[in-house]
């Protein structure tokens, strides 16, 4: 018996010799504790939001966010400066940033302020091959190292983040034979689905990004090319409006399309072609027009299939220090709204009121000249201080771009802040226009 209370003596005052080490050398133990980064999701969609949040940091102790990523052989990078709170806490969702290539509260803002590094500082960050995601790294650095050309100290803590257009089970599928060039891409399950065709810009004719990005969403979606590749025009105004019919006409009538619930989405020139078609097939429900040209000169107007030579102008274009302004390139005397009304379907019409591209106006003559009897199918959404490139939320915004197949600067326009924020706002109503007029679903 008094050997186990000897035993008991024994343990109790190492037990207690145990806990005063530990309590004397707990504010040691805690100021010597690494930062620690959470992140979630920290893989997504690239049109979800994350959480980033940054513990275990001093009281209001001074750190510097850089993120970058590499695309296409080029890099781009965002940083920004928080102060973290009295429990030395940082969280991207309430937090101030005081420095870097954003201010303020600005969840997603290490993302669509990310920049080019490197000579080509008008290099638009394009992801070409859909099926990999992009892969950011955040690290973190002490103190103010916004304006540094190159962070020099050691990180106290980083992650990788890695966002995709193109959902897991979402597949693609690329036209190599036949008469038509571009991509299939089709959602989750069996179908039947709802379907899109998707055209970009005369400047590249076919990025792949929002129709994987939309297949992700439960539309079929078919990426047209109508420029550039093999056996296809290279130059704007010979462009084939008949061979866009055909491949829209063919891609509606595979096994796994619901046929019934067809629309169209198009941004610059794929938004003119997008209206131009919905014009002609009235088997399209519903069309998306972001910052395309929605008129003709009034002399081409019933040759819906032609522009003519003449215009756009060339000579319309003006210099300036950022870059060319095509706005002027598409002055007339006589236009006329292209009627892609006439069949009833439903229009949402994107305006960038800052586009140096296609000027606003135009949009505004659109709305104007619509029927009476088809007004109330027609949705236009005006965002100010935004820009051209209207894409999906948190890319990088850029003013001005740098075409791989020209040498001139080409004006974008729009504000960093403002037109990020309507980026975002935009997508969500462009997919609530299409969920509503087309309905979605992955299929059975």
């Amino acid at each position: 018996m008094l050997k186990s209370v000897r035993r008991l003596a024994v343990l109790s005052s190492h037990v207690q010799n145990v806990n005063r080490n530990m309590c004397s050398s707990g504010a040691t133990a805690t100021s010597a504790r690494a930062p620690i980064i959470f992140v979630h999701p920290k893989f997504c969609l690239v049109d979800e939001k994350i959480t980033i949040r940054l513990t275990g940091l001093a009281s209001n102790q001074i750190v510097t966010f850089v993120a970058d990523v590499r695309e296409n052989g080029s890099m781009f990078e965002s940083r920004c400066v928080y102060r973290a709170d009295d429990s030395g806490v940082v969280d991207n969702c309430t937090s101030e940033s005081l420095d870097g290539t954003f201010k303020g509260v600005e969840q997603m803002g290490l993302f669509w302020s990310l920049k080019s590094v490197g000579a080509r500082a008008a290099m638009r960050l394009v992801k070409k091959d859909v099926t990999r995601p992009m892969e950011f790294t955040i690290r973190v650095f002490d103190g103010n190292q916004a304006e540094a050309p190159e962070v020099l100290s050691d990180p106290l803590t980083k992650t990788v983040v890695r966002r995709t257009f193109m959902a897991p089970h979402v597949k693609r599928l690329p036209l190599r034979d036949g008469r038509f060039r571009g991509t299939v891409f089709l959602p989750e399950g069996t179908g039947p689905f709802p379907a899109l065709i998707d055209m970009f810009g005369g400047l590249v004719s076919q990025v792949e990004t929002r129709a994987a990005l939309l297949a992700s969403h439960g539309y079929a979606t078919l990426s047209l090319a109508y420029l550039y590749s093999e056996g296809l025009p290279q130059m704007l105004m010979d462009v084939d409006i008949d061979y866009i019919q055909e491949a829209f006409e063919w891609f509606s009538r595979l096994e796994y399309i619901d046929a019934t619930r067809l629309g169209a989405v198009g941004l610059c020139f794929g938004g003119f072609l997008a209206l131009t078609l919905t014009s002609i097939l009235p088997q399209i429900k519903a069309v998306v027009n972001i910052n395309g040209i929605s008129i003709t000169p009034g002399e081409h107007f019933g040759k819906i299939d032609s522009l003519g030579k003449e215009w756009p102008k060339k000579e319309g274009v003006e210099i300036t220090e950022e870059g060319l302004d095509l706005t002027p390139a598409y002055e007339c005397k006589n236009p006329r709204a292209v009627p892609a009304w006439q069949h009833g379907a439903k229009i949402l019409v994107v305006v960038g009121e800052d586009d140096k591209q296609v000027h606003p106006k135009w949009h505004t003559f659109f709305q104007d000249n619509i029927p009476a009897q088809f007004k109330d199918n027609l949705q236009v959404i005006r965002y100010p201080d935004t820009g051209h490139l209207i894409e999906p939320p948190h890319m990088p915004f850029i003013r001005a771009i740098e075409p791989g197949r020209k040498h001139e600067k080409v004006m974008c326009g729009g504000h960093m802040v403002a037109h990020s924020h309507a980026q975002e706002d935009a997508w969500r109503r462009i997919l609530d226009f299409l969920n509503m007029h087309l309905g979605t679903g992955s299929g059975s």
